[in-house]
C-alpha cells in the first residue's frame, strides 16, 4: 500500500512550502488535497512528493447540475490532474456549504439517484477516454454533512455496480463509513475490488489514527492482504505532540 498525507486537514494554517519539506523528510512520497483552486500547483510540483488524489467537483453537483457543467469543471480537474501526473480524482454527489452541509432541495430522492447515475456513466466514459480513475465518496449525514445524497455504501456501490467500469470506484473512508454503518474491515475485505481508495480518520473525533475507538494497526494489516492501493490519511490534529515524522513511524511500526 501506498501512504498519503492530506495537506487540506492536516496543520490547514501551516505555510505550505514548509509543509511539503517537512512531509517529505518525514519519509513520505505522496500527498493529496481538496480543491486544486487555491494551491500553488508550481511549488507542489517541485516538491518531490506526488499528488495521489484531489477534489474533482467543488463547485458542481453530480445530482442537481447540468451534465454540461459537471463536465467542464471534471474536465478542467482532469487537466489539472494531468500536469500533475496524478491518477485519481475524487467526487462528491453534492456541492457542501462551508459548514459541510448541503442546501435542501426539492427534488426527489430518485430523480437524484437517477441523474448521479447518468451523470457518473458519463463521466467514467471520459475518464477511460482520459486515463484517469474517478472515485466517488460516501460522507456522513448522522453528525454533519446534513442532506448529503450518498451517505452509504450499499447506495454507492449499487452505482458502481451498474455502472461497470475499472475507471470509476469508491472511495471508502473509514471515518465516515464507521460512524454511518460500521462493519468496516468486512466491507473493505469482500468489495476491495470495487474500492480504489481508502481514508483514513479515527472515531470520533476525525483524528489521529491511534486516537480513538478504531484498531488502525489492525485494520490496515488485515487490509494489506486484499488491498494494494492508496491509503490516504484525512484528519484533523488532535495531539499537540503530533508530527508528520511520528505518524510515518507509527506506520512503520505495523506489523505487516
Amino acid at each position: 500500500m501506498q501512504y498519503s498525507v492530506c495537506i487540506d486537514s492536516i496543520y490547514p494554517q501551516e505555510n505550505l512550502e514548509e509543509k511539503l519539506t517537512r512531509i517529505k523528510q518525514a519519509g513520505f512520497k505522496f500527498i493529496e488535497f481538496w480543491d486544486w483552486r487555491d494551491k500553488d500547483l508550481e511549488l507542489i510540483i517541485n516538491s518531490g512528493l506526488k499528488v495521489t488524489n484531489f477534489s474533482g467537483n467543488r463547485v458542481s453537483s453530480l445530482t442537481l447540475d447540468s451534465k454540461e457543467k459537471i463536465i467542464q469543471e471534471v474536465d478542467a480537474s482532469i487537466d489539472i490532474a494531468k500536469k500533475l501526473k496524478c491518477k485519481h480524482i475524487m467526487l462528491l454527489s453534492d456541492v457542501l456549504e462551508n459548514d459541510g452541509s448541503v442546501k435542501i432541495n426539492s427534488i426527489s430522492c430518485e430523480k437524484k439517484f437517477l441523474r448521479l447515475y447518468d451523470n457518473l456513466r458519463t463521466l467514467a466514459e471520459i475518464a477511460e477516454e482520459r486515463d484517469i480513475k474517478l472515485v466517488i465518496e460516501p460522507l456522513k449525514t448522522l453528525k454533519n454533512h446534513k442532506n448529503y445524497f450518498l451517505d452509504n455504501f450499499q447506495k454507492t456501490l449499487e452505482l458502481i455496480q451498474s455502472i461497470n467500469s475499472e475507471y470509476l470506484k469508491i472511495l471508502y473512508d473509514i471515518y465516515h463509513m464507521q460512524i454511518m454503518e460500521g462493519n468496516v474491515l468486512e466491507t473493505l475485505q469482500k468489495y476491495h475490488q470495487v474500492i480504489g481508495y481508502i481514508h483514513v480518520a479515527n472515531v470520533p473525533y476525525r483524528c489521529e489514527p491511534w486516537i480513538g475507538e478504531l484498531d488502525y494497526k489492525f485494520i490496515l494489516k488485515e487490509l494489506s492482504k486484499v488491498y494494494s492501493g492508496v491509503v490516504g490519511f484525512d484528519f484533523f490534529v488532535k495531539e499537540k505532540s503530533f508530527s508528520y515524522k511520528k505518524l510515518y513511524e507509527w506506520i512503520q511500526s505495523i506489523d505487516f
